[in-house]
């Protein structure tokens, strides 16, 4: 049930504007973890890392190293850590290294 929640949490961060730009201040997976829970989303610490963990391992490596090593303080780093997500992302939002 609980990855049900996730996946709604995930679809409607795409949907809406207002929760997608709630993402922009996060810096940790804790973070959106809790920002989840916060808007009325019931997921589980687990159901979150098995998501992003096999999203991650569907990407090709020099994609998945991009990933984890975009900078946290960037404001597109929680919006690069689902590939739906990123693919909010508008050409020219930078790498997120910076």
């Amino acid at each position: 049930m609980s990855s049900q929640e996730l996946r709604r949490f995930v679809d409607s961060v795409v949907r809406s504007h207002e929760l997608a730009t709630g993402l922009k201040p996060l810096t940790t997976h804790e973070q959106i973890i809790a920002y989840g829970l916060q808007q009325g989303f019931d997921f589980t610490d687990s159901d979150w890392t098995n998501l992003y963990e096999q999203d991650l391992l569907s990407q090709p490596s020099a994609l998945q190293e991009s990933i984890r090593e975009a900078d946290p303080s960037h404001w597109s780093w929680a919006f690069r850590q689902l590939s739906v997500w990123r693919a909010m992302l508008m050409e020219g939002a930078g790498d997120g290294r910076s």
